[in-house]
């Protein structure tokens, strides 16, 4: 049989890593139009039953083979891991001119092959069929075994904030938050793979779409990806409940970063949902008919839902307020309102709407007026303010809390030069606040633990629960915050 052998590189970086994807939303309170750029090609597509086909070949026959799309990608991801030099292509019958797109759509779909060059050369038949596929890899041996370990330890430390009692939506929904979150989109449009995104930080959508299929891998929750030429961009496509969803990080991720937003506009939409944000002309294995998440508060919240004693919370600026979210009835229920004003910066005059963000911290509700970050204790309602730092003649225009640590914005104005500023918090209580006797309620009793106390008779009162004006111990005056609780709220 007489082969040819391509001589330059089939696949360049502008076809598989996306140089330019299409950009996320851009910041804060609003979503407006996305900038596309150069990213993939187009999903390559094969059908059929595995059936022997005889072909004439110059004057050699040879027996060749058609797989199903989905038996190619198979064999080509296998031999990639393997890190195969040289992969027999012969019995798939693979075009020549569209190897690189095979290529590029396993590239797309397998988060770890990071390690393998964005660039193939193939031989193929004088009848054009490949032949072999000929790859190259960036890391081999101890590199890629430190690497792999590396990729395991972070998505090991993304997960750690799941609860494995949520729901595959929660699931879903917590870690696309925290990627909007903790990671940005890459503007010089050079990180693609898993590995320099979860080592730098920042990624083009390509990195963003397979760092979310492998957290989704882990808690058996089945993805695929979408695909568009057209828009030079690629998102996922998730199963939830037996049903397909879009749902399209880097969009959701505002550019240029904005700390502490997360919006929802393309989490968990239909085919018809994602086109009307702007999605067009993808190409996708699964159908995404429904569209039972598009006419309700989701896609509105463009911050990150917060989870702590059992509940999610997420902060609405135009609302005033922080609310409950119930995602088994999808109904929502304001727990904090708020009547306090931002100034303008002249002090004449106040915005209509308040700038509060929240987050959760060991049941404790933590959310931010102009001046204060307070923390509110989910089961007693007990609030109590977190010395923070704010700089004269500025505001607190919202916050997000991340592990034991708020941070929070402040400038004179909205639309100022915000500076980030953050505090500790990894000494607020894990218990319930007024819970002097440690019963799990907060009624009289607790008061009557505190005065056995303070008269240093025989009692079980907990010294943390009870000081509650955060003095370092308990006195009269924590007697009365407390009885003036139990006024206002039995």
């Amino acid at each position: 049989m007489n082969y040819k052998r391509l001589v330059s590189i089939a696949v360049l970086l502008s076809v598989l890593i996306l140089s330019a994807c299409a950009a996320p939303a851009p910041i804060a309170h609003q979503i407006g139009t996305q900038s596309p750029a150069p990213c993939v090609s187009p999903v390559y597509s094969a059908t059929g039953e595995l059936v022997e086909l005889s072909l004439q070949e110059g004057t050699v026959a040879a027996k060749q083979y058609i797989a199903s799309e989905q038996e190619v990608r198979q064999y080509i991801y296998l031999a990639l891991l393997a890190q195969q030099t040289e992969i027999d292509l012969s019995d798939f019958q693979i075009p020549a001119d569209r190897i690189t797109e095979v290529f590029t759509d396993v590239m797309n779909r397998c988060p770890d092959l990071f390690f393998v060059q964005p660039g193939i050369s193939y031989t193929y038949t004088s009848a054009g069929h490949v032949v072999t596929l000929n790859p190259s890899y960036r890391m081999t041996g101890a590199e890629l075994v430190a690497a792999n370990a590396y990729v395991e330890e972070r998505l090991d430390e993304i997960c750690a904030g799941v609860d494995e009692a949520w729901s595959d939506f929660e699931i879903a929904l917590y870690l696309h938050d925290y990627l909007c979150l903790h990671f940005s989109y890459d503007t010089t449009y050079q990180i693609y793979d898993i590995y320099g995104f979860l080592s730098e930080g920042r990624g083009v959508c390509q990195a963003y779409t397979l760092t979310y299929i492998a957290l989704l891998e882990r808690y058996g929750i089945a993805s695929d990806v979408a695909v568009s030429a057209d828009m030079n961009h690629i998102w996922n496509v998730i199963m939830l409940g037996g049903r397909a969803f879009h749902v399209d990080v880097t969009w959701d991720d505002p550019i240029p970063d904005s700390a502490g937003q997360a919006l929802h506009a393309n989490f968990l939409r239909s085919d018809a949902g994602i086109a009307m944000t702007g999605h067009y002309g993808w190409q996708s294995d699964l159908t995404c008919s429904s569209d039972a998440y598009e006419s309700t508060f989701l896609a509105k919240v463009n911050v990150p839902f917060s989870y702590t004693a059992g509940q999610w919370f997420y902060a609405d600026g135009e609302a005033r307020a922080v609310f409950a979210a119930d995602f088994t009835t999808m109904s929502t229920a304001p727990v904090i309102q708020t009547d306090e004003k931002w100034l303008t910066p002249d002090g004449g005059s106040y915005y209509i709407d308040a700038f509060m963000g929240a987050g959760t911290y060991r049941g404790n509700l933590i959310y931010n007026t102009p001046k204060k970050i307070l923390a509110q204790n989910v089961q007693s309602g007990i609030v109590v303010e977190i010395d923070a730092e704010i700089p004269r003649g500025m505001q607190i225009w919202g916050l997000w809390v991340d592990a034991d640590t708020v941070y929070y914005s402040v400038s004179d104005a909205p639309d100022g030069r915000m500076q980030t500023l953050c505090v500790n918090i990894a000494d607020l209580a894990d218990y319930l606040w007024g819970d002097a006797d440690q019963n799990g309620t907060v009624d009289g009793r607790d008061v009557t633990a505190m005065l056995r106390y303070l008269s240093e008779l025989p009692t079980v009162c907990h010294t943390g629960a009870a000081d509650l004006d955060d003095s370092g111990a308990v006195d009269a005056r924590d007697v009365e915050i407390l009885r003036q609780y139990l006024v206002e709220n039995h």
